[in-house]
């Protein structure tokens, strides 16, 4: 990778998809442990902490697509073959699996593959799909309703996001209601949050707001999941229900470390990269960067039929899932970013690991 690759690309957004890269290992790693044990205090923060993981993928499409500044014909076209044509493929891989290594296929997964995926960690994919189709629309929104519209949309979409702890000590186990945020909470929110960070960043660093963001943050991050595992019990909560609420697609926590991740490698990161010769650092991150959605789609083959049988036969006696969680995801992302990375090189690069993530604004 020379120059001319690196030349419209952006350091921090790089940064930001490798993170959300690994958070999504980082979080599917020890799921095969956790099964056949009781959930530890330390794993409830571990996915309180890494659960805005594939959340981080839709702010990077916020923050890069839009305003969108082609036709939308032209703009729905490419972006949905980018994540479409890899899709099939791995879902034919999948389904391969499911036949002849997992042997639990049923007709069923051939029928809802266009609505439901057959590796339910492909979920993300579908999501995006769709949203590529309201991108030009909510391009349109944006640049009519300007700064103070989009902080206004957020603000609800914010109000939203505490609404997986409403249970407990708020309403009774049995009772259904319509919450009155219900239609800000969706993941269209963080489409919004990632164009608006990026094109206005938070002053996060300044004497003068830092505490501010500081509060905000440890309420977010610490305080309502402590609520949650800690005071909500009291009131019928369950363990399962409390790890629900805090994974929730949209909770405060996620929507919190979101915006912290996105801010701080914002701020740390090069503005650019250099007009000389890149750095090897940016060599290595935007070789990684390339190969991120090809390794989404792939963790979990990788994972299921390679690393968890390998952690169970030579790793057996590690009995915090915590440990487990960062060793299988270490091992794991090798793996599959030097597969991706093989692919890459051949002419199946474009049906396997896509363009998503080569993507330049206007192009």
């Amino acid at each position: 990778m020379n120059n001319r690759n690196l030349r419209g690309r952006i350091p921090y957004l790089d940064v930001l998809r490798v993170v959300a890269c690994v958070l999504v290992l980082l979080i599917h790693a020890p799921m095969y442990k956790v099964s056949q044990t009781t959930p530890s205090p330390s794993f409830a923060a571990y996915l309180t902490l890494f659960t805005v993981s594939s959340k981080l993928f839709f702010m990077l499409s916020g923050a890069l697509l839009l305003p969108v500044q082609i036709s939308t014909r032209s703009f729905v076209f490419r972006r949905l073959k980018v994540v479409l044509i890899p899709l099939l493929v791995w879902s034919v891989i999948y389904l391969l699996e499911h036949i002849f290594l997992l042997q639990d296929f049923h007709w069923r997964m051939l029928l809802s593959a266009p609505f439901t995926p057959v590796e339910e960690s492909l979920w993300f994919v579908y999501v995006m799909a769709v949203v590529y189709l309201v991108l030009p629309l909510l391009s349109k929104c944006v640049i009519s309703i300007g700064k103070r519209g989009v902080e206004y949309l957020i603000l609800f979409w914010v109000l939203s996001s505490l609404i997986p702890y409403q249970h407990g000590i708020f309403i009774g186990q049995n009772q259904i209601t319509h919450n009155m945020f219900g239609a800000f909470a969706n993941v269209l929110g963080y489409v919004l949050l990632g164009y608006y960070l990026h094109n206005h960043p938070l002053p996060l660093f300044t004497k003068r707001h830092w505490w501010k963001f500081a509060l905000a943050f440890t309420f977010g991050i610490v305080v309502m999941p402590l609520f949650e595992f800690i005071v909500q019990p009291h009131f019928g909560i369950s363990y399962a229900q409390a790890i629900g609420a805090v994974t929730s697609d949209v909770s405060i926590n996620a929507l919190a470390m979101g915006t912290l991740l996105f801010s701080v490698v914002q701020h740390f990161a090069p503005a650019s990269y250099s007009d000389g010769k890149p750095h090897r650092f940016c060599l290595i991150l935007s070789r990684i960067s390339i190969c991120t959605y090809g390794i989404y789609l792939g963790h979990m083959l990788i994972m299921r039929q390679v690393v968890w049988p390998f952690m169970i036969h030579y790793l057996p006696d590690i009995q915090y899932t915590v440990v487990l969680g960062f060793i299988t995801a270490g091992i794991t992302f090798v793996i599959t970013y030097a597969i991706m990375r093989i692919i890459n090189l051949t002419p199946l690069s474009k049906a396997v690991i896509g363009r998503s993530n080569l993507a330049i604004r206007g192009k």
